[in-house]
């Protein structure tokens, strides 16, 4: 599969030996977002001036600091300092959000988000798929290094060859595994939830048909035939999160795949994924992704 790179950035001119360092106030730096996706699923660099609120992805996502102010995150119930030695760790469909310790500075992050099939192909020799046991993982001086590399092919104009992008995340992936989890762990680590309850099978179609109603979330205990709190109950406990996150995920997902692949106009987008103004589907995108969904779309035009 072609790689589509695409970014949104002013004269950005990025000093690869101080990576770990960047201080998002200087000029070069400012209005960051860049953007490149492959089999792998879809990489990103992007500054944060802002919280993230709680969200989840359909993807396991990793997250590596690169400069600016320190950052933290809360995933379940666990809490992740990130930094120069600590990277994130997310897995599919998990609740998370992101806080900064000095939003006037801002913050920035090398994101990968990781799709599950890709994912547990890289892990083929484990007897079950790839789980995450904790959000804290230790930034070696190797996977740092490889951040470095990474972000070099991924905000440069022009890449020198095809697949590059591919085989940094391929490498740095498979060195963030081994830093997150020792061979024993990896091969102790729980299942991936699975869908086993029809009830929620029924329920994650109904969203999906859905994305246009904004009262879905509250209608899916009653489609499928169960009380509210039994149906949350049953919910997170297959799935690690609430319903209305689930939901917010799967327009989110609808929302980037119509920005990447389409011109429609952003009130028709905005109507169709549930939003009364476009104002308010612009908040949702950039309390959820860190950039206004104008923003996005001029970066997936950019190419």
């Amino acid at each position: 599969m072609a790689i589509d790179v695409f970014f949104v950035c002013v004269n950005v001119q990025i000093d690869h030996q101080r990576v770990g360092t960047v201080d998002p106030k200087e000029k070069t730096m400012l209005d960051l977002f860049a953007s490149t996706q492959g089999d792998f699923g879809h990489v990103e660099v992007v500054k944060y001036s802002h919280d993230l609120v709680v969200h989840a992805h359909p993807q396991t996502h990793f997250s590596f600091w690169l400069g600016g102010g320190l950052a933290y995150a809360h995933v379940d119930k666990s809490l992740a300092q990130l930094g120069p030695d600590l990277a994130l760790g997310v897995n599919s469909h998990a609740s998370h959000d992101l806080c900064l310790h000095d939003a006037q500075r801002g913050a920035i992050f090398l994101n990968l988000y990781l799709n599950d099939a890709w994912l547990d192909a890289q892990c083929a020799d484990l007897a079950h798929a790839m789980v995450l046991a904790q959000p804290c993982i230790g930034i070696t001086p190797e996977m740092r290094a490889l951040c470095s590399q990474l972000l070099t092919h991924l905000v440069s104009p022009l890449q020198e060859k095809n697949g590059c992008v591919d085989a940094d995340v391929q490498l740095l992936v498979a060195k963030t595994i081994a830093s997150a989890m020792t061979p024993e762990q990896l091969q102790a680590m729980p299942l991936r939830r699975r869908l086993i309850d029809f009830r929620l099978r029924t329920a994650i179609a109904y969203m999906q048909d859905n994305l246009g109603n904004p009262k879905v979330a509250e209608e899916v205990a009653e489609v499928v035939g169960l009380s509210r709190s039994r149906f949350f109950e049953l919910f997170h406990d297959q799935l690690g999160t609430s319903p209305l996150v689930f939901w917010n995920a799967l327009r989110l997902e609808a929302a980037l795949t119509q920005l990447y692949q389409r011109d429609e106009n952003m009130t028709s987008m905005a109507m169709g994924l549930g939003f009364s103004t476009p104002g308010n589907f612009s908040r949702f995108f950039r309390d959820q992704r860190g950039v206004t969904p104008s923003a996005y779309r001029r970066g997936c035009h950019a190419a």
